[in-house]
């Protein structure tokens, strides 16, 4: 990762390079390392290895820190905007954003306490939700995972950061579990979405 960013080394100055790199490089571990085989998994007679539980706690304490971080570094930054009694950063955002898209001027046009709201909501987001992701149980992972899905989505919907919301939705998905997924996503695509036998968790 660090070498990415010495070859990169002004244009890997934004957030989205090394959460990318990072990201890959758990990614590296969600295959079989004892399999050469591209086909692995889809043969009948073949064994079924599941994804090891290690690496996929891994990833959910990787979306912890990113969102974590995304909270923290607008509490503990010098702008009052973000901080009570003000709340006014989202007065702003929508028209200072990198590349603002066709739905943002319906967001930054709406009422100046919907934008106090968005700030709260997003301290929320960032700040709170994120430990439902790592939490032992399986109900309050889902609805962790569910709110950062959600709160990217609108993100994109209201604004255009490059792939980097599309990039948190994924280590996101890692705090659903198949059972969730097998019963929202329509049988003729479980094959295809979940891939082989390798990746079934329907039991857990």
């Amino acid at each position: 990762q660090r070498s990415f960013m010495s070859v990169g080394g002004a244009f890997y100055g934004y957030g989205w390079e090394p959460q990318l790199a990072e990201l890959t490089w758990h990614a590296l571990f969600l295959v079989p390392l004892w399999s050469m085989d591209p086909l692995f998994g889809w043969a009948e007679n073949q064994s079924v290895y599941a994804i090891p539980t290690l690496v996929i706690w891994a990833i959910r304490f990787f979306i912890l820190k990113i969102m974590l971080g995304a909270g923290l570094i607008k509490i503990k930054s010098s702008d009052p905007k973000w901080k009570y009694p003000k709340f006014s950063s989202m007065d702003y955002f929508y028209e200072t954003q990198p590349c603002p898209n066709p739905f943002s001027r319906v967001f930054h046009y709406m009422p100046r306490g919907w934008h106090r709201f968005e700030v709260l909501s997003n301290h929320f987001v960032e700040l709170v939700a994120p430990f439902l992701l790592i939490m032992p149980f399986r109900e309050m992972r889902l609805i962790g995972a569910i709110i950062q899905i959600q709160f990217q989505l609108i993100l994109i919907l209201s604004g255009n950061l490059s792939f980097l919301n599309w990039l948190t939705i994924v280590p996101s998905i890692f705090c659903l579990d198949d059972r969730f997924l097998l019963r929202r996503i329509p049988r003729f695509f479980h094959r295809i979405a979940f891939g082989t036998k390798a990746t079934a968790f329907v039991k857990n």
